[in-house]
């Protein structure tokens, strides 16, 4: 039974940076969210961690056309004159940017814009503890690991998991929720979504659709010390994944998010 909407695969992409000799290097996950500004009208946004942009003058992403199995492999710039054509969380803790898309692009050169319905389609760490989520409830998240891109689809690597703690100090201190998840380089900038449950316990109450919580930006590393017998001193610090990874939750990207609308309507404006 698919527990995950075809449409949040889809709305999961690669996001790489072009090569001296036209290559591309995969570095890491975005995912696109739309806003609903009227009855008619979605805005589209693409939503990553900083540290994915950050430095660079362009990344190259890939959308499917429309009724095709073609991708279309897109340059985008980062940089106009001189300032960027994002926008950044202001916190430090928080590792996210968004960008808007431009929605005729998509019309014109008829490619797929699959979504997270930002309002409809997520919750933030509040709202998914006071609808069942918590400790132990069960996620996916969705990405490109290791630059694991298939050439012939956007077709992303799901992984499940588990939520480590979610609690409000903790979100008002780190501005995280930790899952019990392995992420590696290349998963920065993915989404995680709860998956359904139908069982509850007591009076506790079970989250039965599939929504966007939180994006994946690092992990928690575990650390050995080598010490020399002789000498007392260390010769070598070995890091190595915990499995327990940091994300922050959806707040943060409706903050990101309406960061990035302000910044575009000034320019308009």
């Amino acid at each position: 039974m698919a527990l995950i909407p075809d449409h949040y695969m889809k709305a999961v992409l690669s996001i790489g940076v072009r090569k001296a000799d036209g290559d591309i290097k995969w570095i890491g996950t975005g995912f696109m969210i739309v806003k609903k500004v009227d009855e008619n009208h979605y805005q589209p946004f693409l939503v990553t961690n900083k540290h994915v942009l950050s430095g660079k003058q362009s990344v190259v992403i890939r959308l499917k056309k429309i009724e095709s199995d073609q991708l279309l492999t897109i340059d985008v710039n980062l940089i106009e004159n001189g300032n960027k054509v994002y926008s950044e969380h202001p916190d430090d803790k928080v590792d996210i940017a968004v960008m808007t898309l431009v929605g005729s692009f998509f019309e014109q050169n008829r490619l797929q814009l699959a979504a997270f319905e930002i309002d409809e389609a997520a919750l933030d760490s509040v709202e998914y503890v006071k609808e069942g989520g918590g400790e132990g409830s069960d996620i996916y998240m969705l990405g490109f690991p290791m630059g694991l891109v298939d050439v012939d689809t956007n077709t992303p690597i799901c992984r499940s998991g588990c939520v480590a703690r979610i609690t409000e100090s903790e979100v008002a201190r780190t501005k995280d929720i930790l899952l019990d998840i392995q992420n590696f380089p290349g998963n920065s900038g993915s989404p995680v979504i709860s998956r359904p449950e139908v069982v509850s316990i007591g009076d506790t109450k079970a989250l039965g659709r599939s929504v966007l919580i939180g994006i994946i930006h690092s992990y928690i590393p575990y650390e050995e010390t080598l010490i020399n017998s002789q000498t007392g001193r260390i010769v070598e610090i070995r890091s190595e994944n915990s499995g327990i990874a940091k994300a922050n939750p959806v707040e943060f990207i409706r903050e990101t998010m309406e960061i990035e609308m302000r910044r575009v309507s000034s320019k308009q404006s």
